[in-house]
């Protein structure tokens, strides 16, 4: 979110860079891009230009498009490893940020 572009609700940032900021692997953020784009919450414009939702944004888009409709994931995916593994790229992201 601190990336993104307020006037577009957009952020600009490479997988790679996601991997970096975030302490992961890049099929680490493969997987939890799949799942927000699964879950509506984002989803890829072109390479390394992703669109958020606009109740994420305040409404803000990059250009007039369809709006996905916001699906709740599985609770049973999320195990207490994914949990702890959340927890802890949260707190990566307060310590660089």
């Amino acid at each position: 979110m601190y990336l993104s572009d307020p006037e577009a609700g957009t952020a600009a940032i490479s997988q790679n860079e996601m991997a970096r900021e975030l302490g992961a692997s890049k099929p680490t953020v493969n997987r939890g891009f799949k799942e927000l784009r699964e879950c509506g919450l984002a989803w890829s414009l072109e390479d390394g230009l992703y669109q958020l939702h606009p109740l994420l944004t305040g409404g803000k888009v990059a250009y007039p498009m369809p709006i996905p409709e916001i699906r709740a994931a599985e609770p049973e995916r999320f195990t207490e490893q994914r949990r702890a593994r959340f927890a802890a790229q949260m707190a990566n992201l307060a310590a660089t940020g």
